[in-house]
């Protein structure tokens, strides 16, 4: 009963975690260091940590928007905290790898009924249905075989 509002309140919160590490890089929020170094993966993870965040608050293209943010965690974790050792507790990769596996799990889990994907897919199935399409294909059965 509450768990897909629960998942749409645990999407939106990561999301706007996320949109601080990028506003951080980009403007220097919170007095983070402002990286404009697009080339390199620091000056490159602000734009896309931003895009990223306010994507997943909206709830628009999450599943996509997850898969992508959840790579860039794993390159951000193997390329600068994995070398500093093989425990994240230890070598202060614990926010990355969370923050991977979240957004994996989002990649399968969906955005939730608090979302643009969700009011975009039952206008979208309202559409179908309007025109004498049924939302989801009938099973296989020897009736209709």
């Amino acid at each position: 009963m509450w768990r897909p509002y629960l998942l749409s309140v645990l999407r939106i919160a990561i999301g706007l975690l996320f949109f601080q590490h990028g506003a951080e890089k980009l403007w220097g929020f919170a007095g983070g260091r402002v990286d404009y170094n697009f080339g390199t993966l620091h000056g490159f993870a602000g734009p896309l940590e931003v895009t990223g965040g306010l994507l997943m608050v909206l709830g628009l293209f999450t599943r996509t928007t997850a898969f992508i943010l959840c790579g860039e965690m794993a390159v951000a974790y193997f390329s600068r905290w994995a070398p500093r050792g093989l425990w994240p507790i230890n070598n202060g990769g614990e926010e990355a790898v969370i923050f991977c596996f979240i957004y994996l799990w989002l990649v399968t889990a969906g955005a939730g009924p608090w979302s643009l994907d969700y009011l975009l897919q039952k206008r979208h199935q309202k559409a179908h249905v309007g025109a004498g399409f049924s939302p989801t294909p009938e099973p296989l059965t020897a009736k209709n075989r």
